[in-house]
């Protein structure tokens, strides 16, 4: 029995196979593309976390300084006691967590005309300026 001659495209049963296999290849290549392209797009928080120190205004009229560095440390001056937040950013803006007794806020950083401007349900809850 002869088998049936074969051209430079294959069968239809791997033509059939070999379809469904690099559409599904197209798509997870795709997916992967637009996964790293969001993980590419950094945060706002890592404009302000150079560890140069920021003019930071709270929502009451206090002014201090803040300072972030990229180790997700930092320091606040200005208060009542020199304070050692912990920070980490969000895909909008950044958590700060002041001191230990004292709770995580997380706030959205818009950028301003020389600094930065942290909305936390839309209302300013502390300015930074340089």
């Amino acid at each position: 029995m002869e088998k049936p001659e074969r051209n430079h495209r294959g069968s239809i049963q791997e033509r059939r196979f070999l379809l469904p296999l690099s559409l599904l290849a197209l798509v997870m290549a795709t997916v992967a593309l637009t996964n790293a392209s969001k993980a590419e797009e950094p945060s706002p928080a890592d404009e302000i976390t150079d560890g140069r120190p920021w003019k930071m205004t709270t929502d009451d009229g206090r002014v201090g300084t803040l300072v972030l560095f990229q180790n997700g440390t930092g320091k606040m001056t200005g208060g009542l006691m020199d304070l050692s937040p912990k920070w980490r950013p969000t895909p909008d803006g950044l958590c700060l967590k002041p001191g230990a007794l004292l709770p995580e806020r997380c706030v959205k950083l818009v950028r301003s005309g020389n600094g930065y401007v942290g909305l936390k349900g839309g209302k300013q809850a502390f300015k930074l300026e340089r």
